[in-house]
């Protein structure tokens, strides 16, 4: 079985002009960082769950060969993004490992994600998060074992807190930096290329 990058593009771009997704970040978009991000993790392919604003991403991003879908709620947030990702790999039936990231954060490693992963293959957990010195953040790894209650989230509730509320369910891997930040607000872009 395969692994996915599961790519959340789920949040309304308020405050931007346009779309938060298409944002500029050095050479490309945010959208299009994050998801060129996610093609040079050690995954077998990239999923972007596009959102509210679907029809002007798709009208100005490139995602090479990901795989792109969109999730009809549009305002929904995250729970239906990952409701419709995780549909979406049930469908294909070739994946077993989902790799979680939200589309306004850039910054994740390949070597981290490969470090996940192999904690994934060799712990006893179905889901593995990142924890980067005081607090944990994303991308996350869940195993198809735990797939049927993400997919049932309601709309206020994300797939941070099921892991919250499952401690059992979670292997934890220690990282000796600040977490990627998520793009929230367009400050946030300057802010991001400052520290890079």
């Amino acid at each position: 079985m395969k692994t996915a990058a599961l790519v959340l593009a789920a949040d309304y771009s308020a405050g931007f002009v346009g779309s938060k997704y298409l944002s500029p970040l050095r050479d490309s978009s945010l959208i299009e960082t994050v998801v060129a991000e996610a093609h040079r993790w050690p995954v077998d392919d990239v999923l972007v769950v596009l959102g509210a604003d679907a029809d002007l991403i798709l009208q100005d991003a490139d995602f090479g060969d990901a795989i792109i879908v969109v999730d009809l709620e549009q305002g929904g947030g995250d729970a239906a993004a990952l409701r419709v990702g995780i549909d979406t790999l049930y469908r294909l039936d070739e994946h077993d490992t989902a790799v979680l990231i939200h589309a306004d954060q850039p910054g994740s490693l390949p070597e981290e994600v490969d470090r996940l992963l192999d904690q994934h293959r060799s712990g006893h957990k179905p889901a593995v998060v990142p924890k980067y010195r005081y607090s944990r953040g994303h991308p996350v790894v869940v195993g198809q074992m735990i797939w049927p209650r993400l997919i049932s989230m309601d709309g206020t509730t994300g797939f941070d807190q099921v892991l919250a509320t499952h401690p059992d369910w979670v292997d934890e891997v220690w990282f000796d930096r600040l977490p990627p930040r998520r793009i929230s607000v367009p400050t946030d872009i300057e802010d991001h290329l400052d520290i890079r």
